[in-house]
């Protein structure tokens, strides 16, 4: 049966590759963007626009008149917790039928970073909002990796500040055919999924599957994580995101990430895609 569905976030990694998957599914998907510039990679067809601002609340709340759910996705940004709260709340005055919320691996009320922390508040205020919900909590994406695509193509290098720690990352074409599902289908209520790729990799692991991939070396550098901060900054990122990223690596680089869970094969009934599968699909970006 087609839902109409509100996905919030709908121009970056995550919403715009579950727009995709929405509307190719037949269901009829209201996309929340900031203007006509963002939406500009989103498919036309099922697809509605909905023009907003996360610091508008009425923005929110007047795009959510008449949809079943709505995937609940912030960026990574100062006012993300806030952001969060607006959202829960305008959907529970609009009646929404189910919120899905995108969370983070290792949420927690006492974690060790600011991102860890603020995707528990988002998910503590959802579990008491009294509407009907499921939280994803993904582990990083594979395709952040992609933003090394220049330094790998240019040195024939990775430069992250991870250390020589695995982490399980999971592809976002995985997340959103989780979100897909918990979406459209019943059984999901009050349930929390973590979501990882199927098996835990170090850097300089990913770094040997590029070079076999592209025939050509790759090797992963790691550098301090006050060196990535100044190089975020450098690129014009916010002075607040750099530095919460920077940490929030740093607590990768401990090997606090790795853990493989199950959920992705137990909602999709297959594996989660694999990193060699993911670096397959993107490899003009790495030659």
């Amino acid at each position: 049966m087609s839902k109409t569905i509100l996905v919030t976030g709908a121009s970056g990694n995550v919403g715009s590759e579950l727009v995709r998957q929405l509307a190719a599914a037949g269901h009829q998907v209201r996309a929340f963007v900031k203007n006509e510039a963002s939406a500009k990679n989103l498919p036309t067809h099922k697809v509605e626009l909905a023009f907003g601002d996360y610091a508008r609340p009425a923005t929110l709340e007047a795009a959510m008149r008449g949809v079943d759910a709505v995937y609940a996705l912030t960026p990574v940004a100062e006012q993300a917790t806030a952001w969060m709260i607006d959202i829960i709340d305008a959907a529970k005055r609009a009646r929404v039928k189910h919120v899905v919320k995108h969370s983070g691996y290792g949420a927690h009320a006492q974690g060790v970073t600011e991102i860890a922390r603020g995707h528990a508040a988002g998910d503590e205020h959802l579990r008491n909002s009294g509407l009907s919900y499921t939280i994803l909590q993904p582990n990083s994406y594979m395709q952040n990796l992609l933003w090394q695509a220049g330094s790998i193509q240019q040195q024939g290098a990775i430069y992250l500040p991870l250390g020589d720690a695995r982490q399980s990352v999971v592809d976002v074409g995985d997340i959103a055919a989780v979100a897909v599902k918990v979406l459209t289908e019943p059984g999901h209520d009050k349930k929390t999924y973590v979501l990882s790729g199927p098996q835990a990799l170090s850097l300089a692991e990913q770094a040997a599957i590029i070079a076999a991939a592209r025939g050509k070396p790759v090797q992963y550098v790691a550098v301090p994580p006050a060196a990535a901060e100044e190089a975020m900054k450098s690129q014009g990122m916010p002075a607040w995101n750099a530095h919460t990223i920077a940490d929030f690596m740093a607590y990768v680089a401990t090997g606090a990430y790795a853990d493989v869970t199950g959920d992705v094969k137990a909602i999709l009934g297959r594996e989660p895609t694999s990193f060699t599968e993911f670096v397959s699909r993107h490899l003009d970006a790495f030659r």
